[in-house]
């Protein structure tokens, strides 16, 4: 099962605290981007940045039911 993830950007503008939001349907695509450069490329001072991945309560994705298997449509219960 997974869940939806948020990418949370902590900084500073002048005198007032801010953050940032950027939804993922899970943590690997969050930490993949964490990870990376991109937001390096944003924020050039990263020292000034913190940034993490939290795991939310809503699911993105669940397991789906399969098809049963040919072979056993046809034996008896």
């Amino acid at each position: 099962m997974q869940v939806f993830t948020v990418l949370l950007i902590y900084y500073h503008v002048y005198s007032t605290d801010m953050v940032s939001e950027i939804w993922f349907e899970n943590y690997a695509q969050c930490e993949k981007v964490l990870r990376s450069e991109a937001l390096e490329i944003i924020y050039k001072t990263s020292r000034d940045v913190h940034i993490s991945c939290e795991r939310s309560n809503v699911i993105s994705s669940t397991p789906r039911p399969q098809l049963r298997p040919k072979e056993l449509d046809n034996e008896k219960l």
